[in-house]
């Protein structure tokens, strides 16, 4: 059975991160459905594999 909660208790545990972490990134997570937040994993994974791509393309021989 599914009941309501006031806060969920992943908020209280980014809410207790030292001050160095980015809350505006935090606060868009948060608002980020989980379907989301996968699709920003896989944009920043192809970002990752492009960027890869272009440091060994330039280091490759000439």
């Amino acid at each position: 059975m599914w009941f309501f909660v006031e806060e969920p208790w992943q908020y209280r545990v980014l809410d207790q991160l030292p001050p160095g972490i980015d809350q505006a990134q935090l606060a868009q997570a948060r608002s980020m459905t989980p379907t989301e937040r996968l699709q920003a994993v896989e944009d920043l994974m192809r970002l990752g594999e492009a960027l890869g791509r272009a440091v060994a393309a330039a280091k490759a021989p000439r």
